[in-house]
C-alpha cells in the first residue's frame, strides 16, 4: 500500500541545525527505509514550516511505525492511505 506522510515538528525541535539530532531522526528514517521493509518513494521538505513530506510504500502499518520510531520524540505525523488517481479514475470509468 501507499501511504503520504506528513510530520511536524516545532521550531524549537528542529533538527536542521543540530548535526547529531539530525543523524539520529530524519538521518535514520530515511536510511533505513529498506532495512524495515519500506520503499520511500519521495521525500519533501518544507524547511520554514518545519514540515516533511514523504510517500512510502509497505505492506505493514507496524513497518511505518518502525520506519518513523527516531522522529517520535521531535514530532508527530500523519499518515493516510493513498492510491494513484488516474488508476482510479480509469478503473471507475471502465466499469461503467
Amino acid at each position: 500500500m501507499l501511504f503520504h506522510v506528513t510530520h511536524v515538528h516545532t521550531p524549537e525541535s528542529c533538527p536542521a541545525h543540530d548535526p547529531e539530532k539530525a543523524r539520529n531522526t530524519f538521518g535514520k528514517v530515511l536510511s533505513s527505509a529498506e532495512e524495515v521493509g519500506v520503499k520511500l518513494l519521495g521525500a519533501w521538505v518544507d524547511a520554514p514550516s518545519h514540515t516533511v513530506y514523504l510517500v512510502v510504500e509497505t505492506d505493514s502499518v507496524s513497518k511505518l511505525s518502525d520506519l518513523f520510531f527516531p522522529a517520535l520524540a521531535i514530532g508527530s505525523a500523519d499518515i493516510s492511505p493513498v492510491e494513484d488517481a488516474l488508476a482510479l479514475l480509469q478503473r471507475r470509468f471502465s466499469e461503467s
